[in-house]
């Protein structure tokens, strides 16, 4: 029987196989940090470790990846990257080829020894810029989970005069006030003496996530970030089930409220409605 193609060679079992792997490189990015705060005296020069990374989010999120890949060039080889690189791109679906990828990055730096004090110095001038990119990425990411797009998808929005999607961003990461963007729109609250504008920040500022931390939800919306970005179509209501219900088993076939069909068919319009205002 042949499987069902969600977009470009994209199948259930690629979309199961990325969802498994995505606890792993959540804890990956959580030792990470740690060891950057643990041993950032070690990484990096005393006037570099108050590095920031939310002008990043003004670019596209594949040029964050480019320079997050150019910036790894340090610590692996060129044709190592370039490797990967193609072996994504001629991969159907593309997605396929992230857990054999993932496993081969840890399989390389397992294989690498401890770096020398000779080593970090030739290092230290590129871990700054690495780190920043790296925790650009994570942050992007758990932006997909809570809101099914990137972080620059949501200051693109509020540079186009949506509040909410700029409190959306501030939730997932504070530095976002950082931004150009963000610091053009406090620059004219200011002016204006916009005094709503500042409770919404503040507000957002000390927010919490716990409303969204709904685990299938987050997969969810993972799922349907990794379609949009491969120019799916607009799934039929027999395809959602098909997908959700019956293949991931991310949503429970005794849904309230008008019964599974209509629900997923509600969740999947939100988030395409969402998408189409970027």
């Amino acid at each position: 029987m042949n499987e069902t193609h969600y977009a470009k060679g994209i199948t259930a079992q690629n979309l199961r196989a990325f969802l498994k792997l995505w606890p792993i490189v959540e804890v990956g990015i959580e030792d990470t940090k740690e060891t950057v705060n643990d041993f950032g005296d070690q990484l990096f020069d005393k006037e570099e470790d108050e590095f920031s990374w939310c002008y990043l989010y003004e670019f596209p999120t594949s040029d964050l990846v480019m320079f997050l890949f150019s910036e790894l060039l340090v610590f692996v080889p060129h044709d190592q990257i370039l490797s990967w690189f193609k072996q994504m791109a001629d991969t159907p679906g593309n997605i396929g080829a992230v857990p054999d990828i993932c496993s081969q990055v840890d399989e390389h730096f397992e294989a690498r020894p401890s770096p020398t004090e000779n080593d970090l110095q030739m290092l230290r001038p590129s871990l700054p810029m690495l780190s920043a990119a790296f925790i650009a990425m994570q942050y992007s990411l758990y932006c997909v989970l809570y809101h099914g797009c990137f972080l620059n998808e949501l200051i693109e929005r509020a540079r186009n005069g949506d509040d909410k999607a700029l409190t959306d961003a501030i939730k997932i990461d504070t530095s976002i006030i950082g931004c150009p963007t963000v610091v053009g729109k406090i620059s004219k609250a200011t002016r204006q003496q916009d005094k709503k504008f500042f409770a919404k920040i503040k507000s957002a500022i000390n927010g919490k996530k716990e409303k969204l931390k709904q685990a299938n939800f987050q997969k969810m919306r993972l799922v349907f970030k990794v379609l949009y970005e491969a120019d799916a179509m607009r799934l039929t209501d027999a395809q959602l089930y098909e997908l959700f219900v019956k293949e991931l088993k991310l949503y429970a076939s005794n849904a309230k409220g008008g019964g599974v069909d209509k629900a997923l068919r509600k969740f999947a319009d939100t988030y395409m409605k969402q998408k189409a205002t970027t």
